[in-house]
């Protein structure tokens, strides 16, 4: 094989090796992506939870201390 054979085939397997390295790194910042989009959807789930949860609490105004022992041993409060 000639010189510019050898020359040839080396440029385009280091062209080759840098698309995989920009590829996966590609790939991982997509993942990392997707997975923080799944945190955040988590976390806003949990807040919604809590804020109905105080929203139903303030519904129901004040109550004596029977009345909140009754609805805890109903397990509705």
């Amino acid at each position: 094989m000639t010189p510019y054979l050898w020359w040839a085939l080396a440029i385009i397997v280091i062209g080759v090796l840098v698309w995989l390295v920009a590829y996966a790194t590609e790939a991982g910042r997509n993942g990392q992506s997707v997975q923080t989009s799944q945190h955040e959807a988590e976390d806003a789930e949990i807040v919604a939870g809590v804020q109905a949860n105080m929203a139903q609490a303030q519904a129901d105004g004040p109550q004596s201390k029977e009345q909140l022992l009754e609805r805890l041993d109903a397990g509705t409060g």
